[in-house]
């Protein structure tokens, strides 16, 4: 086993902070160790060293400015330094609506989020659905339904067996006892949850969450072609292609939320700037 396989995971917490800060950050002092984890002088001393011992190369004493800072050939080991994590920090220190913990942020560049309306889910429902899928039961949901035939609040059964978050909302995926299929069950609608028993069906006959499809994307071929090559650096694509594995019981939200739906034509090809290759995939999707 190697070294850094032994670590204990409060000391391998504080290599990743060094690593962060010396990355994102501009470089890192003994007291930005024991600022933010209590420990000695000492005790910041020793991480510094361990972390040049088992990332050798990565970083360097700066006499000048009094910091260890990044070198040229710096490779990460412990830490994520992907773009996409720093700015999932940064959303959530500049959110108004729940802010999380150990981003190791100390130097915020100005930003701001879009508000958007949320939808509320409580807890005391959210706990008993957990709980259901870890222990394989069905439960009671009191749930308000947008069907026009059923739009009461209704007690229903449901055997729930993961989660979903399509964009904008979270849902709970189950087998409903009453309709006798596999849905989708938005969690703000739910308000109450009761009598857990034994489930009503096996979670592996949920084909359409089980099975993925691959859904090729390209720019809309109705962008001029500067615009195209806008749209094809924003999603990375290569060989003018994006190809994303999604869950047949996905494929619905997918198509919403990237407006793949809309017609092509009768709306400006800005207002639907990513068209789908193979179309077909979209012919048996999970409502």
């Amino acid at each position: 086993m190697k070294q850094a396989d032994k670590i204990r995971w409060g000391i391998e917490r504080r290599l990743e902070f060094i690593e962060f800060r010396v990355y994102w950050e501009g470089g890192i002092r003994r007291v930005d160790l024991t600022d933010t984890f209590g420990v000695s002088v000492p005790k910041a001393s020793g991480d510094l060293g361990l972390y040049q011992e088992l990332a050798p190369g990565n970083m360097v004493y700066d006499s000048s400015e009094k910091k260890y800072v990044a070198t040229e050939q710096f490779s990460p080991k412990f830490c994520d330094v992907s773009a996409e994590k720093y700015l999932a920090y940064l959303k959530d220190s500049a959110g108004e609506q729940l802010q999380l913990a150990g981003s190791w942020m100390s130097q915020i560049p100005a930003a701001d989020t879009m508000p958007l309306p949320t939808r509320k889910v409580r807890p005391e429902v959210l706990k008993p659905l957990v709980a259901a899928v870890r222990n394989n039961q069905s439960v009671e949901i009191s749930y308000h339904s947008l069907n026009r035939e059923r739009a009461e609040r209704a007690w229903r059964r449901i055997s729930p067996h993961a989660f979903a978050f399509d964009g904008m909302r979270w849902h709970v995926r189950a087998f409903c006892h009453r309709d006798s299929q596999f849905k989708d069950f938005v969690l703000s609608r739910c308000n109450g949850v009761r009598d857990a028993q034994a489930p009503g069906c096996d979670a592996a006959q949920d084909h359409l969450w089980h099975e993925r499809v691959e859904v090729v994307l390209q720019a809309n071929p109705r962008l001029s072609p500067h615009q195209r090559a806008a749209i094809e650096e924003d999603y990375a694509m290569e060989n003018h292609r994006l190809t994303l594995s999604v869950r047949k019981a996905l494929l619905f939200y997918l198509e919403k939320f990237l407006r793949l739906d809309y017609p092509d034509e009768g709306v400006p090809p800005e207002a639907k700037p990513l068209c789908v290759v193979n179309g077909q995939v979209f012919s048996r999707q999970a409502p």
